[in-house]
């Protein structure tokens, strides 16, 4: 007989309803199997939840609130604002503490089959890109110019991510600043 855990909070259920989703996609998100795995009755989950359907929307809102890259700072207003700015954000990409990349691609590959993950990944999407304009507005590029280099350095991140391309940390340093220096047209030099 399995010894179960009697009490199981909500975050703990999203936690592994988010790391099957990361490792399995969001067709193995299954009340059984989570129960399961966290070694409870099914019964707990609709202590906490109506159905899969809720766990699955507050997974996506957990998403959209807390995976992101974009720092908690007032949007930049200066060339030097900015530059520190896209500095930070490609720290925060590589390092990857606060931004789970996989996570991303999980919910991406769930938006292709769901209307609300979609409308979710649309918006995050949307407020990355509107992010990367105002920065490159800052640099002093006009509105399409700015427009285009949000896109690209968005599109880049998303695609390295898609690709799954395997890089240690320290070469992703190494070549950061070429990037940073490609995607902006500056040289971002401390």
């Amino acid at each position: 007989m399995v010894n179960r855990v009697s009490k199981v909070s909500p975050e703990r259920w999203l936690d592994a309803a988010r790391k099957i989703l990361i490792e399995e996609g969001v067709d193995h998100v299954k009340i059984d199997r989570l129960a399961t795995s966290l070694r409870v009755t099914r019964g707990g989950f609709y202590h906490h939840f109506h159905n899969r359907g809720e766990l699955l929307d507050k997974l996506l809102v957990q998403w959209e609130e807390t995976n992101t890259f974009i720092p908690d700072l007032p949007p930049p207003k200066t060339h030097d604002d900015a530059a520190a700015m896209l500095k930070e954000v490609s720290r925060i990409l590589i390092e990857e503490k606060d931004y789970e990349p996989r996570l991303d691609v999980a919910v991406r590959d769930w938006a292709r089959r769901s209307k609300k993950a979609k409308a979710a990944l649309d918006r995050v999407d949307q407020s990355r890109i509107d992010f990367f304009d105002r920065l490159y507005r800052a640099f002093g590029y006009e509105p399409r110019e700015a427009f285009i280099r949000a896109r690209v350095t968005y599109f880049h991140q998303v695609g390295y991510y898609a690709l799954a391309i395997k890089e240690t940390r320290t070469k992703r340093f190494e070549y950061n600043d070429l990037y940073l220096k490609i995607l902006s047209g500056e040289r971002l030099n401390d």
